[in-house]
């Protein structure tokens, strides 16, 4: 029996590893493949000379093509909404949920779609990024995959993280990243099984990225020496500027997502208040559209005016907030990355700098570090990141300091990221642990004892105590003919009792239980509760279902402790 296990085991452990590796690939082809196509569709619009149509007001020339492009591409993906019938985009946050979900489903439609239309949203102009549709696309392929028939029982969690690991690895071309990400993130655990397998998803995605060779990573930065303490004084304004930063530019996502609702506006007519917001304020300042890689670029590598660095901080801020809120769908990655670079080049150009220009770079790539690993709460991932982006030790070690601040800040003042806000407004306490999240799924229906002292209205008060001491219990229900239910009866209030008449020894207001009531709100009602049983009544038909005890609670949740520890051990 043992040998059998044991080959089953390492079966399932080798398919795990070898889906890891397809998944991978596969991911990491669509990824380049997305990455590309957008980018080229974006720049042949937006920074084609052929494709200028001016509109001159007085001695202003404005250039019509953001709002003649933006507007029909958020109409395309208000539509495609619309036609999917999807009551919003999904993201990592979803991907996250599904990670810590016991039945760990991906929906394929809301997936497939959320991915289409961020492709549409940027190469039309939407100024979001491309790294959580990527994210979020890579879950949905490996949850797909899982629920093959012909593949092996797998855990959930860590083919979902591979997906995730891989759409990182390739996105940016940091394999170790990519790994941490995962876990760091979505997984919230490790384990050997879990890091082989998303090391070898991330492995093969960035092989395969490399193999192929569509794209190469838009941040690769070449690193330039410095002395660290010409530069302790503006990282540690970095720090706390950036959490500033990182808190509004979270906050203003999530209450102008609150807006459409509140002005009536239906969830797949909402993008096209974006596309207008975009296409206006493209026609002004269209360095905020877009991912703005090679703006962001440019800020990093060359000094520019403080206006102008101020103004697209703000702008490209309020913009991209107003395109995720109102639907103008893509990810928040890329514009963090995009805001901290533009704050650590504004904090270059305070006067407790050195003339020195390189550390423009240092700086810059500091507040690129400190404002993404806050938005996505990643800080570790972030570290990493730049020393494979930069593939210099003192430049993570120079973004270590005010990645930690600007983390503990927005941690305390918001939340540990925008992903985990956004489930916690759902009503998933994703904060809280997995265990959490099970206690929340389970339904107390699944442990109902259906073996219980039932009593009729008719039986008197002797009769009932003498089947309650037949029964061995100190409990009875009276239940009417159509198994409704009436009262519950304890025997110590029966036991030398004159009257005959049953309901005159009813325990008033006895706790009851829905049995769609899940088994962390029953835990909270059983820590002031006195007796044997509870009855589970479904509070709309008041039908008698049956009875819960605390031992039922309690193996209930032992089993549940054990169930997260076979995932987070193993």
């Amino acid at each position: 029996m043992f040998k059998e296990i044991s080959i089953k085991a390492i079966i399932d452990n080798l398919a795990l590893l070898f889906i890891a590796a397809v998944v991978g690939t596969i991911v990491s082809f669509v990824a380049q493949l997305f990455i590309i196509s957008a980018k080229n569709i974006y720049d042949f619009i937006f920074y084609n000379e052929d494709l200028i149509v001016n509109f001159d007001i007085g001695n202003v020339s404005l250039n019509l093509i953001p709002l003649l492009i933006c507007v029909p591409s958020s109409i395309l993906v208000g539509l495609l909404m619309y036609y999917l019938k999807l009551p919003r985009w999904f993201g990592p946050a979803d991907t996250i949920y599904a990670a810590h979900h016991r039945a760990g489903i991906l929906d394929l439609k809301g997936g497939f779609g959320s991915t289409l239309a961020s492709f549409i949203s940027i190469s039309g102009g939407a100024s979001v990024g491309i790294y959580g549709p990527l994210v979020h696309f890579g879950a949905t392929v490996s949850s797909f995959i899982r629920r093959q028939r012909f593949v092996p029982k797998i855990p959930h969690d860590i083919i979902i993280g591979c997906g995730v690991a891989a759409a990182i690895s390739s996105g940016f071309g940091a394999p170790l990243a990519g790994i941490i990400f995962a876990h760091e993130t979505v997984l919230r655990h490790f384990s050997m099984k879990a890091v082989a397998a998303l090391a070898i998803s991330s492995m093969a995605a960035n092989f395969s990225a490399t193999e192929i060779g569509l794209v190469s990573p838009p941040l690769l930065l070449t690193a330039i020496p410095f002395e660290m303490s010409e530069i302790l004084s503006s990282l540690a304004i970095i720090g706390p500027l950036a959490a500033v930063t990182a808190i509004c530019f979270m906050k203003l996502i999530i209450f102008l997502g609150t807006i459409p609702s509140k002005i009536k506006v239906k969830n797949w007519q909402a993008p096209i208040i974006a596309g207008f917001a975009c296409g206006i304020i493209g026609m002004v300042f269209s360095e905020i559209l877009g991912l703005g890689t090679e703006t962001l670029m440019s800020v990093i590598t060359n000094q520019q005016n403080f206006i102008y660095l101020l103004a697209l901080l703000i702008g490209k801020l309020i913009l991209t907030s107003i395109c995720i809120g109102f639907g103008f769908f893509g990810g928040t990655f890329s514009p963090a990355l995009f805001l901290g670079g533009v704050l650590g080049a504004l904090i270059f150009l305070l006067p407790v700098n050195s003339n020195n220009p390189d550390l423009l770079s240092v700086l810059a790539v500091s507040g690129m570090a400190s404002v993404s690993s806050s938005v996505i709460g990643a800080p570790i991932t972030a570290i990493i990141l730049i020393l494979e982006l930069t593939s210099s030790y003192e430049y993570a070690i120079a973004a270590t300091f005010p990645i930690v601040v600007c983390s503990f800040m927005t941690s305390k003042f918001f939340g540990n990221s925008l992903f985990d806000k956004q489930l916690v407004l759902r009503g998933v306490a994703i904060t809280k642990g997995r265990e959490q999240i099970l206690l929340n799924e389970v339904l107390i229906q699944n442990y109902v004892d259906t073996n219980y002292t039932k009593l009729d209205t008719n039986c008197s008060v002797q009769n009932a105590i003498n089947i309650l001491i037949n029964n061995k219990t100190t409990e009875g229900y009276i239940i009417s003919d159509d198994n409704r239910y009436i009262a519950k009866i304890s025997l110590i209030n029966l036991i030398n009792k004159k009257s005959k008449n049953l309901l005159n020894y009813i325990e008033k207001k006895p706790l009851k239980i829905d049995p769609k009531s899940n088994l962390i709100y029953v835990i909270k009602k059983l820590s002031n509760f006195v007796g044997e049983s509870i009855p589970i009544v479904d509070k709309k038909t008041h039908q008698m279902i049956g009875i819960i005890s605390e031992n039922d609670v309690l193996k209930a949740y032992l089993e549940i402790s054990e169930e997260i520890n076979q995932i987070e051990k193993h």
